[in-house]
């Protein structure tokens, strides 16, 4: 791009014309930021800002100052502009150009480069700061917003950049530039910080939140997922699982210790194991079947049902039977005492085959 000599920075120690953006009277001046470019030899970035001076706008070469100053007290971020490094023409009025708003200064005129000091409010935006006073702080960049309200509780938000930040990027055409739309469907997730010092991270999705919430005056610890909810709670000293279905993967061992244990459920399916041990004493009340072998050394309460199709060794000996021992002396037919043993089934109910 040529540009008219009107246009051509020139130092004000050298140069003692008119046109001269650097005249001795130049001090601070409102400016838009058309470009930025990043200069290898010096590795550090160049911004093309377009000023007022005498009622035309000029390009002038900024560099900009860092907030804060130290090695490690420091922050940096990019203004923002049409096109970063390429060359631009003019946008026309600067009340609706798109670039960032800025103010630039000279030293006494006796650089050829100007300072960007800072920023002020795009004359394109509205004020966001509630009249009521219930903000005290708000920002926003490239689609993070912070938020302080009155009480000191502090809210950040991803909102994303904007669905139309084409439209926004363009070329004045004498028409109001539309307010950003952002994608809620992506955005709006956010955490921040209340009065009482919790802390809440969500999703915000407008169907199943996903949450964590740090409850600090309940002492309770909150995650939830859709219908799905844990909670711990520091006082009582609980877990509150609400879930639909869980699933516990333990590849080498599990281990349960409790003084109470009560387990409720409709229909308990299966449960496997190559080896099962229980000592204690083992109440059964209902309907039992069992299929394999059953070695029983403690007691059994039934008041239900007892099927079984392997053998139950209840009582010691060859086959599964309850029986009692009587034995009986007598005189045989020679004079000689004779021993009967005959057997006194216990069972009330006995099936022979």
């Amino acid at each position: 791009m040529k540009l008219c000599n009107e246009y051509i920075i020139k130092d004000s120690s050298r140069f003692n014309i008119d046109k001269s953006l650097m005249s001795k009277n130049y001090s601070i001046r409102i400016g838009m930021v058309r470009e930025f470019v990043y200069v290898n030899n010096t590795k550090e970035t160049r911004y093309i800002v377009e000023v007022f001076d005498k009622g035309r706008m000029r390009p002038l070469t900024c560099s900009r100052l860092s907030r804060f100053g130290g090695l490690f007290n420091y922050e940096e971020f990019n203004f923002r502009g049409f096109d970063p490094g390429s060359e631009n023409i003019s946008y026309g009025n600067l009340g609706v150009t798109p670039g960032d708003t800025v103010m630039v200064a000279c030293i006494n005129g006796e650089s050829s480069e100007g300072v960007i000091l800072g920023c002020v409010k795009h004359f394109g935006r509205s004020e966001t700061l509630a009249a009521d006073g219930s903000i005290s702080y708000i920002s926003e960049f490239n689609g993070i917003q912070k938020v302080i309200n009155k009480n000191g509780e502090y809210r950040v938000t991803f909102k994303g950049v904007p669905t139309n930040i084409s439209e926004l990027s363009k070329a004045p055409n004498g028409k109001p530039y539309p307010e950003p739309v952002y994608n809620n469907e992506i955005g709006s997730s956010f955490y921040q910080f209340s009065s009482d010092g919790s802390y809440l991270v969500s999703d915000n999705a407008k169907d199943g939140v996903q949450s964590i919430l740090l409850d600090k005056s309940s002492g309770k610890l909150v995650v939830v997922s859709g219908n799905t909810s844990l909670t711990i709670d520091k006082k009582e000293e609980s877990y509150t699982i609400v879930n639909k279905k869980m699933t516990i993967n333990s590849a080498d061992e599990w281990n349960l210790n409790t003084k109470k244990t009560v387990i409720k459920s409709t229909n308990l399916i299966q449960a496997e194991a190559k080896d099962i041990k229980t000592t204690g004493k083992w109440a059964q009340s209902g309907d039992m079947s069992i299929k394999g072998n059953i070695k029983q050394t403690g007691n059994s309460e039934i008041t239900g049902d007892f099927k079984n199709t392997g053998q139950a060794l209840l009582a010691g000996g060859k086959y599964p039977l309850i029986y009692d021992i009587v034995l009986i002396i007598g005189i045989g037919n020679a004079g000689a005492p004779v021993v009967s043993v005959p057997t006194v089934l216990k069972t009330a109910m006995t099936k022979a085959t």
